[in-house]
């Protein structure tokens, strides 16, 4: 896992990322203040995702709609932003996506504290640790779809769903 991690830290350098246990324990202690992204297909999203998590298209370029859509423009909370995917690539792309466009657009009405971050190692670290996923039901589960046959070598066997 670590060497595809070190590829998307390198190929997007201006993202900050975060480990999963700080955001386990941002889910058990600070759930209100954060919004986790799952930047994967509807497929996938409906297999697993983190509890709590909002599905967002990985081809999404729209920033200002999608600001709007999940509530950031005026925010007061300033809520942690956590995008992840299978990996972290498509989160990445997400969280540079947001960042230019709010460092961009003096319109938005967003405080400089918000905090946008990657997953770092996206479902599968999440997922081969272990910690809590739930299904399109929201009832817990360990299967994560993959996404492709490379990534499905990084994945313990025991987690891969079916198809």
């Amino acid at each position: 896992m670590e060497p595809v991690s070190e590829w998307i830290r390198h190929r997007f350098p201006a993202v900050e990322n975060v480990c999963s246990d700080t955001v386990e324990q941002l889910l058990k202690e600070n759930r209100e203040r954060l919004l986790l992204l799952d930047v994967r297909s509807p497929p996938e999203y409906e297999i697993s995702h983190l509890p709590g998590a909002v599905r967002i298209d990985p081809e999404a370029t729209n920033m200002d709609h999608l600001v709007k859509d999940l509530g950031l423009a005026g925010n007061e909370a300033d809520p942690a932003v956590v995008c992840y995917c299978t990996v972290g690539f498509y989160a990445s792309q997400l969280v540079q996506k947001l960042c230019n466009f709010l460092a961009g657009d003096s319109r938005q009405n967003l405080h400089s504290s918000m905090n946008i971050s990657n997953l770092e190692g996206g479902l599968l670290k999440w997922s081969n640790e272990k910690k809590a996923l739930v299904d399109s039901s929201n009832q817990p589960t360990s299967l994560v779809h993959p996404y492709t046959q490379l990534w499905v070598q990084l994945l313990k066997a025991d987690f891969k769903a079916p198809g």
